[in-house]
């Protein structure tokens, strides 16, 4: 079977718009031209989420959701490598980029994940550029049921998730959903990489993207730990996820999705 010299897969969220996949489409070229120059994975998921931030068609970064005092925007953030490297943020208030301050955890803090002010401290220490969203009157709104960007690659050697998520509509002040928690939204290791999208906090209970990379290590192919992810929901649940291995790829949702992948074979 052949193998992947490189390959990304990214999507805008479960129950975005099929007809939306021009962005994720977008960020996968991105993502696959920076690995093509000899960037890492890491690089190219970053690089990737952060494009679909900056779309407002997706519920990330400039489409982040309103909480429920319909003022404040509250987001979360997380990248993995299968090097065992994480970082996240959460809580972090109305900015354009959080992932960005994910990877600054991952690189440069000796900690896994920092919340909302203590995260903007961070960033200013560490000198990452933060650009402030305009607040609620400049901001044009994803559809309530999108949620979370993602994305996976692999660059030849190394595996990468990243996450990026602007909250639920309406939700409590200080909700956190799955997106910053090991295992949870996304889950990297020498067999491949996973990252989910959907009701977090279904997501989280069942540590999916743990789960499913586990089913991977058990040689179980991309296409069948897919279908068997979705079977440990309820049918009302909203759930997705992408997932990437050396030689295969597969995606899935409940209600559609946005999504794109590129691969380059050896």
């Amino acid at each position: 079977m052949q193998k992947f010299q490189r390959a990304i897969l990214t999507h805008g969220g479960s129950a975005s718009d099929p007809q939306n996949s021009d962005g994720p489409q977008s960020a996968a070229k991105i993502g696959m031209a920076l690995m093509e120059n000899g960037q890492s994975a890491l690089s190219a998921v970053v690089r990737a989420v952060r494009y679909l931030e900056d779309d407002p068609r997706f519920n990330a970064g400039l489409g982040s959701q309103l909480r429920a005092d319909g003022c404040t925007i509250q987001q979360d953030a997380s990248c993995m490598t299968s090097n065992g490297q994480f970082g996240a943020v959460a809580g972090i208030e109305g900015i354009l980029n959080p992932v960005d301050l994910a990877q600054g955890v991952l690189l440069f803090s000796p900690h896994i994940l920092l919340v909302g002010d203590g995260a903007m401290f961070f960033a200013k220490e560490q000198k990452i550029p933060v650009m402030l969203l305009n607040g609620p009157d400049g901001k044009k709104p994803c559809a309530a049921s999108c949620d979370t960007v993602g994305s996976v690659a692999f660059d030849g050697t190394t595996f990468a998730a990243a996450l990026s998520s602007g909250g639920l509509e309406k939700t409590a002040i200080g909700r956190v959903g799955d997106v910053p928690l090991p295992g949870c939204g996304l889950f990297c290791g020498p067999s491949g990489a996973v990252a989910c999208t959907g009701d977090g906090e279904f997501i989280a209970l069942k540590l999916l993207a743990r789960e499913v990379y586990g089913w991977l290590e058990r040689k179980m192919s991309a296409d069948k730990a897919a279908q068997k992810a979705m079977t440990l929901f309820d049918s009302s649940v909203d759930v997705g996820l992408i997932i990437l291995t050396r030689d295969e790829f597969e995606s899935t949702a409940r209600n559609g999705m946005a999504w794109s992948s590129l691969t380059e074979m050896k």
